[in-house]
């Protein structure tokens, strides 16, 4: 399968280097205002990647969110759906936002690209768990995603093309206070489907809509006084797809047939930033985001649900004494219009093992239309306080807590989150040769709430006493940096899970059955040397268990990876880029098919088989080698022009995707993922 990635920038029209002025007082005005925290305040538990990283990321094609699972305890299920497993959670653990926005996926088709355009993005912020009161509740992960708020030039764009997709992008100044970008793509995978069946083993019926989607993004952003900044943006997508199944995807044959999915979303807000260097920091956003999923299975069974939500949130950071005491508070108030339409069917869920969503009363599809109007009431308070500061010791603490109101179920929550950060030894000032200190060390704990959804309250026989699930996590975390190039961190997690929502078969409704545990260990080291070298090895072991109800046996977690491997070299030569990355993980969970028994169907009266299952293994390990070379052909002031190539899966490992079990649950089938793949960029950046 070979890739081609065009991509050609269009014209800047001048630049612009100099600062932004106010012209009222002739003050200078840079944008974004300052942040105000002191350096050991920074230290939260999280993970943070640069906008550069991102578009010089090594086996993702350019793509922004692809380079998380290089992070220890981040991982994405296979090559092509890049949904994130963060430290043993699944994908309805993660909480999404871009420029405070919620955002309703990350990728477009599960893993084709991201919804989000790399060009514009200034960092990433990955908070694996742990974190503080500061984000909301129903996760117990967040992906932070910001785009830049200020261009050195006054006009500039770029258009990109490929197999999948082409895109546009356009970026300039307003005026001398100002910033504004404007992005836009879309799909045509019609010639690529043509030319697949050529490539690899398909079935050529399998696909009956060519899978389509789009999206756009778009930011203005205006200096109103030196410590005012106001923030209007928007961002939306779409996906749509129509497959057939057939008997070797599914048994039953009321289940055959057309699978549909349509899965639109967009967000818009505009909010207001404030700060005063040393003082305060203040963001206040009134939001809005809707999004929607519509499912159509085999014989006319149906699953949709809209949902809308209307959000005014605050928050603020202020230094009760700079840099000793930071207090930091919020409040998010949303209403939340929902509504659900389902015919005999219910959302696929981590343990669905034979893969079966019908929701049948007396061999009758069960016909579900409710609406409701949700109201989530949240608001937080948090401290942090330097203990000690010494030259050879310094201890600092957060103690926060968030507060919780869901009127679904009528419910109130109160989670306390903390930090207690220790640093020993000096600071060492000149940098050279290797240091045991200073080294800090981060305990952290937090409770995290997770209500639920609608379709769990209505779907089935209606479960009003439904309650939310509680997560409690406990984190351990050393950070070193053993030279001036060179810095290793290393954290150990537990998490224990409980009150966690599932169907129950037998009595055909949601209740709160499930619990679980996860624990694990994380090391990374990194190696850098100015724009030359960076060197990036990062491994975790991890243990995450479900026990599906009191009755049953505890077992592994369909979306854990125990072992996660990643080594990633990138060095730069005067034209030259070079680049490798090496993963390596457990293989793949399935449960063995042990046999078949037959089964009539009372109703219908018609024969079909149900399978025996045996116990859960692990196919073969995976791993994966991607090269990337990049010449940079064009140098001058004004005319950049270079070409990339990548190799993906150099040596051709044969991962497993998953295992089919074949028509009437006869055999195993294992099914591979993505072979070795060629992927070719060439790019002309112009400026005048």
């Amino acid at each position: 399968m070979i890739l081609l990635f065009f991509i050609i920038p269009l014209s800047a029209i001048g630049q612009s280097g100099d600062p932004i002025k106010d012209d009222a007082s002739d003050d200078t005005i840079t944008l974004p205002p300052v942040v105000v925290e002191a350096e050991r305040i920074k230290k939260k538990p999280r993970h943070t990647f640069k906008g550069s990283t991102f578009r010089n990321a090594i086996g993702t094609g350019g793509d922004p969110l692809r380079l998380l699972n290089q992070l220890p305890s981040v991982g994405v299920l296979n090559d092509f759906a890049g949904i994130l497993s963060v430290r043993g959670g699944g994908p309805e653990d993660n909480l999404y936002y871009f420029d405070r926005l919620p955002l309703g996926y990350p990728y477009h088709l599960y893993g084709i690209v991201s919804t989000v355009n790399a060009e514009v993005i200034q960092n990433v912020e990955v908070y694996p768990g742990g974190y503080g009161a500061e984000f909301g509740s129903d996760s117990q992960a967040v992906i932070d995603i910001y785009s830049r708020s200020i261009t050195d030039t006054r006009l500039g764009g770029k258009l990109n093309s490929n197999l999948v997709y082409s895109q546009a992008f356009l970026e300039g100044n307003i005026g001398k206070r100002g910033y504004w970008y404007a992005f836009g793509r879309r799909s045509y995978m019609g010639p690529l489907f043509e030319l697949l069946p050529s490539l690899v083993k398909v079935e050529e019926d399998l696909v009956t809509q060519v899978p389509s989607f789009w999206s756009y993004q778009g930011k203005a952003v205006y200096q109103l006084t030196k410590n005012h900044r106001l923030v209007v943006n928007t961002i939306a997508a779409d996906d749509s797809a129509e497959f057939r199944l057939g008997p070797d995807e599914v048994s039953d044959s009321d289940l055959r047939g057309p699978l549909k999915s349509e899965n639109p979303f967009d967000s818009q807000g505009i909010h207001l930033y404030s700060g005063k260097e040393k003082t305060f920091r203040s963001v206040v956003s009134l939001t809005r985001s809707f999004s929607r999923r519509a499912l159509k299975y085999g014989d006319g069974y149906f699953y949709g649900n809209t949902d809308s939500v209307y959000s005014l949130r605050g928050d603020l950071q202020y230094w009760v004494k700079f840099p000793k005491t930071l207090i930091e508070s919020g409040f998010d108030l949303s209403y939340l219009p929902s509504s659900l339409n389902s015919i005999g069917a219910r959302p696929l869920e981590e343990g669905d093992w034979d893969y079966d969503f019908r929701l049948k009363a007396q061999g009758e599809k069960v016909h579900t239309v409710t609406s409701k109007a949700l109201h989530r009431l949240e608001g937080y308070l948090q401290a942090t306080q330097d203990l000690i500061s010494s030259r050879y010791a310094a201890l600092y603490a957060t103690i926060g807590m968030r507060a919780n109101y869901f009127n679904l179920i009528d419910s109130f929550s109160l989670q306390p989150r903390g930090l207690l950060g220790l640093t020993l030894g000096p600071e060492q000032t000149n940098g050279v040769g290797l240091s045991f200190l200073p080294i800090d060390l981060r305990f952290m704990f937090g409770n995290y709430v997770q209500n639920p959804r609608l379709f769990q309250v209505a779907l089935g026989n209606e479960n009003p006493e439904i309650a939310p699930s509680l997560a409690r996590h406990y984190v351990v975390a050393i950070e070193k940096r053993l030279t001036s190039e060179t810095k290793v961190e290393v954290a150990g997690y537990y998490k224990n899970l409980s009150d966690m929502i599932t169907f129950n078969l037998s009595k055909k409704r949601y209740e709160n059955l499930k619990t679980g545990s996860v624990k694990g260990v994380e090391v990374s080291l990194e190696h850098e040397i100015g724009e030359a070298f960076r060197g990036w090895v990062a491994y975790s072991y991890t243990v995450s268990k479900r026990q599906d109800s009191p009755h049953e046996k505890e077992r592994d977690f369909m979306f854990g990876t125990p072992h996660v491997l990643t080594i990633n070299l990138n060095s730069t030569f005067e034209s030259w880029e070079f680049g490798a990355n090496w993963q390596y993980k457990s293989g793949v969970l399935y449960t063995t098919l042990e046999g078949r028994e037959e089964y009539i169907n009372p109703f219908t009266k018609n024969q079909t088989w149900l399978p025996i299952w045996g116990v859960q293994k692990r196919t073969a390990p995976y791993h994966r080698l991607d090269l990337r070379v990049h010449y940079s052909f064009i140098r001058l002031d004004n005319l950049k022009g270079g070409f990339t190539f990548e190799l993906w899966n150099a040596y051709n490992r044969r991962n497993i995707l998953q295992v089919r079990y074949g028509e009437h649950f006869t055999k195993e089938v294992p099914i591979a993922q993505l072979p070795i793949v060629p992927f070719f960029a060439f790019t002309l950046e112009l400026r005048m």
